[in-house]
């Protein structure tokens, strides 16, 4: 990758950030507000992206089961 490939997403990076905690700032009305209810909705997405990677992992499990049980109708 060159240079400016990484910079231009560092600084989308940081700006994205950065309009994420004023929008969190504005909306609880101080920052430690804002960054309580950035954990408290990461740590959200943190679980629902765990339980939903967990389910297809399960899926993915009994689709391999079934084509490899050895029956023919699979």
């Amino acid at each position: 990758m060159s240079r400016s490939v990484l910079w231009t997403t560092a600084v989308f990076a940081v700006f994205a950030f950065a309009a994420l905690i004023i929008f969190f700032w504005i909306r609880e009305g101080s920052l430690q507000e804002a960054g309580a209810s950035m954990d408290s909705l990461l740590g959200k997405a943190g679980s629902e992206v765990s339980s939903a990677t967990g389910s297809v992992v399960d899926a993915t499990g009994n689709a391999i089961d079934h084509a490899t049980d050895g029956d023919e109708r699979t």
